[in-house]
């Protein structure tokens, strides 16, 4: 018998699950990290976040800062928004996120902020300083407006809300100091996202005005757009979650309160800015605020648009979500 019949009585005689590789168990198997994860704060009190890929997107306004002018004072009939306040939105540039990373699913509530200061005492801005107090809803005034009291804090801003809504009337300082209690408190980096990364999840692979559209109200049906803002009458916060979530399974990213980022603002920073990852200017004077609130026209919620306040300042309508490193 020659060679090659030989090798071939062989292999019909020889069972072919010999030379069949041995299944992987399922516990071999690698397993990425969770998409979704609940943070315990301690006292039945959770936080939920959500798993952010890596990935790319334009950072800013595709249209000029003349053309969100016009348009948005088509839709006010008062016609007054200068090109000018949205000047810090361009140049339009590509930005990488080059790591996942979690994020706050919504913004921290009153109960979340409120289990923080239970461990650690903490007393915000508004509750200590040179100047305390903040910004609330004025119930003496004859015009039920809104003005600064020494006894509004994040505990009360003159309105009544639940454990549910977002903390508001929180400083840049006081999201810092609760991010370093949570990395403390859990051994991982907790931090505020910066503002390349608030746009990438706000946007949520979306190159409109809104995630929803160009169009506050026709593109939103249902969104904080939409039904919030002075400019369509909602008053005050709203629970979180109580809207639709975009396609990162994030809610309010437009609307209900305005968020805190890491980054310091710079209004030129765009222009050289780096291409991955950016962290924003390396000093200055006031820190970069994103998402709008219901106390802001519908322009102010855009995904593209940013504003900045002095770290120390807290109102009625300013929150926070934190990020995670994974």
């Amino acid at each position: 018998m020659n060679r090659l019949l030989w090798l071939a009585c062989m292999s019909l005689a020889v069972p072919s699950t010999l030379f069949a590789q041995e299944p992987k168990k399922p516990s071999d198997k690698a397993e990425g990290p969770p998409k979704e994860i609940a943070v315990d704060l301690g006292g039945n009190v959770k936080l939920k976040m959500v798993l952010i890929p890596a990935g790319e997107f334009k950072m800013g306004s595709e249209e000029s800062a003349e053309d969100t002018a016009e348009f948005f004072n088509f839709l006010d009939s008062e016609g007054n928004i200068e090109a000018s306040e949205f000047k810090d939105e361009h140049p339009q540039h590509l930005v990488r996120i080059t790591k996942p990373f979690y994020l706050g699913t919504h913004h921290v509530t009153r109960g979340q902020f409120r289990q923080f200061v239970a461990e650690t005492g903490y007393r915000t801005d508004a509750e200590k300083g040179k100047t305390p107090g903040a910004f609330g809803r004025d119930w003496d005034s004859k015009t039920q407006g809104f003005a600064w009291h020494a006894q509004y804090s994040w505990r009360d801003a003159g309105f009544e809300q639940t454990d549910d809504h977002p903390v508001i009337n929180v400083s840049w300082n006081d999201t810092v100091a609760f991010c370093k209690w949570l990395s403390k408190k859990e051994g991982k980096t907790y931090r505020l996202p910066t503002e390349a990364e608030w746009e990438y999840t706000c946007r949520g692979g979306t190159t409109t005005r809104y995630y929803g559209g160009d169009d506050p109200y026709r593109s939103n049906p249902g969104s904080w757009v939409d039904i919030g803002g002075t400019d369509k009458g909602l008053v005050l916060t709203a629970p979180v979650g109580s809207l639709k979530p975009n396609a990162f399974g994030l809610f309010d990213m437009h609307g209900n309160a305005a968020q805190w980022c890491s980054d310091w603002y710079g209004e030129k920073y765009y222009a050289m800015s780096p291409t991955d990852d950016p962290l924003g200017p390396e000093s200055g004077k006031r820190r970069a605020l994103r998402g709008g609130s219901w106390a802001d026209w519908s322009y102010y919620s855009r995904s593209a648009v940013r504003y900045a306040r002095l770290p120390d300042s807290r109102d009625y309508s300013t929150g926070f979500r934190v990020a995670r490193n994974q």
